[in-house]
Formats: C-alpha cells, sequence, structure tokens
C-alpha cells in the first residue's frame, strides 16, 4: 500500500511520498549521477591532512587558488569558535595557528556554506541546514571532550551527517512536477532518504572511511557502530534543544536542564529519546558532563546566531 498522497497548492500537484522516494533513489542509483561538488581546493586540503610533513607554504598557495574559498576560511577562523588573542590576518597566520587538521575541518565548513548548501528556489531551508550542520560539528566536539571519545573526524561527521539532505532535494529541483513544491511538503519524505545521500556524498567525495560509515547510518546505533556515532545522537539532541535543529526547539529549552526533552515522533531528522539515552550508556555519560555539554551547545548556537543573520 502506497503512503497517501499530501495536498498542496492549486499550481502544484499532490505529493505522493513513494514516488517522490523513488524518484529520488532512481537519480542516486543513475550510472552519471553527478552529486553537488566541493570545490577542488577544498578536497586536496582534505588530502593533505591525511598526510604528514606538509609544507605549510604548500597549503597556503594551495588555498590562494580559490580566492572566495580563501576568504571565509579567513572569517571562519576568526569567528569566536576559533579566535584567540591575537587576529588571524593571513592564510599562512592561519594554517599555522590552527594546524592542518583544524584547518581541514574549516575548510570544509566553508566550502559546504560556498558551494553545497546552494539549491535555488528553496533559501531559507538551506540556511537553516548550514547552521544546523555547523552548530552539529562544534557540539559534537563538545561531546567528545566529555566523554573520551577520540577520533580525529568527529568535526566532519558533524558538518557533513545531513548533506544527503541536499543532494535528495537537487534531485528534485528540477522535476517538473515536484520542484515547484515547498520545503515542508517535501521535508518527511527528503528525511526518509537523507541518509542514503549523505553516505553516497561522502563515498564520491572520497571521505575518510569513518566518516562514510557515520554519516551514512548517523541515526542508528548497534553492536557495529563506532563511538563516534553515540556522540553525533547526543550532539543532534542538545543542536535540537538550543534551537539549531531542524524542528522547532521546545518551549521551555533551558541550557541548565538535567531533563532531556522527546523531540516530535514525526519530526524530521531527529532521533527518540530512547536512542539518546543508548548513546549516553555507550558513552557512559552521566547527568554532569551532558549538563556541561548542553550549556556550551546553548553558547554555540547562541554565537552562530539567527538564520540569515
Amino acid at each position: 500500500m502506497h503512503p497517501p498522497a499530501t495536498t498542496l497548492s492549486a499550481d502544484v500537484p499532490e505529493l505522493d511520498r513513494s514516488d517522490v522516494t523513488g524518484r529520488i533513489q532512481k537519480t542516486f542509483s543513475a550510472p552519471g549521477y553527478r552529486p553537488p561538488m566541493l570545490p577542488a581546493v577544498a578536497l586536496e586540503v582534505l588530502e593533505l591532512s591525511q598526510k604528514t610533513d606538509v609544507d605549510f607554504d604548500r597549503v597556503v598557495r594551495l588555498l590562494e587558488r580559490d580566492a572566495v574559498l580563501a576568504a571565509r576560511v579567513l572569517s571562519i577562523s576568526q569567528s569566536a569558535a576559533y579566535a584567540s588573542r591575537t587576529a588571524i590576518l593571513s592564510l599562512r597566520t592561519a594554517v599555522v595557528r590552527l594546524g592542518l587538521k583544524t584547518l581541514r575541518d574549516v575548510v570544509l565548513e566553508a566550502a559546504l556554506h560556498l558551494k553545497v548548501f546552494r539549491v535555488p528556489g528553496f533559501e531559507p531551508a538551506m540556511e537553516r541546514l548550514a547552521r544546523h550542520s555547523t552548530a552539529s560539528a562544534h557540539v559534537i566536539r563538545a561531546v567528545c571532550r566529555r566523554t573520551r571519545v577520540e577520533t580525529e573526524y568527529a568535526f566532519l561527521c558533524g558538518l557533513l551527517h545531513d548533506v544527503g539532505f541536499v543532494a535528495a532535494l537537487l534531485a528534485l529541483s528540477s522535476d517538473p512536477l515536484y520542484g515547484r513544491a515547498p520545503f515542508e511538503a517535501l521535508a518527511p519524505v527528503l528525511d526518509e532518504v537523507h541518509d542514503d545521500g549523505s553516505g553516497l556524498l561522502a563515498r564520491l567525495w572520497k571521505l575518510p572511511a569513518q566518516v562514510q560509515r557515520v554519516v551514512a547510518n548517523h541515526h542508528e546505533l548497534g553492536r557495529d557502530a563506532e563511538p563516534v556515532s553515540a556522540a553525533l545522537v547526543i550532539a543532534e539532541q542538545l543542536v535540537w534543544e538550543a534551537g539549531a535543529g531542524l524542528e522547532p526547539p521546545p518551549p521551555d529549552a533551558n541550557p541548565m536542564s538535567l531533563a532531556t526533552p522527546e523531540p516530535p515522533l514525526d519530526g524530521i531528522d531527529v532521533n527518540w529519546t530512547g536512542m539518546v539515552e543508548q548513546a549516553r550508556r555507550e558513552l557512559g555519560m552521566d547527568d554532569l558532563a551532558l549538563g556541561a555539554a548542553r550549556a556550551e551547545a546553548f553558547a554555540i548556537v547562541a554565537q552562530l546566531g539567527k538564520p540569515g543573520a
């Protein structure tokens, strides 16, 4: 039995969820599928970050090839999340001060905002998604610090876990049947396939294997799940509570609360509370650690400001 169709406005046809899902999956599996591409410079920085004894001047020359990306990298490097007592005024200072691994994270964050979270006609939704992804990346670091999860790619897992929403939306945006549907109508269908889309993009971009595994299964926990997957479940919960989820936060959200609020059962990109508790058990995260991470999450989201600000 097919799910019921959703009635849209008079100039947009009814949305048949099974049909929309099939169209997206057919696009993903097509031999000639072309994903939204990261800038070549960003991919080269990612490759360099996996090597040892990389010359800083080489990284600077690489970034200088993409002036727009370089400017965004400098802007992010000077944000509250990275700023130090001394201002970062040049690419070389950014490379030396941040180190190659952190610079890689900054470059990928800049590249996603500039090149990937861009679907014409869906700008407000893409702004929310970009804000959610950035918040998740910073908050997962806060969770990892308090649970002794050691992973080089936690930030990238948080940053990239929902890029499948972009891939799925792009697959529909040029469709004459559904391309004019509002994001709110498409969101439940996009939610069903975004894990697959995230995993597909991670493979096509040739991201590290751990990132591929985590983003493709980020709403699942089990015996074979990596600790960073549990950290991402908690990070997403805290980001939602703090107001940077894809769903509105709970009305009584409080950074000092000891309770874990329940996301809506029919919400978009949410984990039910039982999974959050399972993640806490797997990480050994007590109330004190969770409370500290929650307070930091609220501070991080506040620093990011409102979408479009």
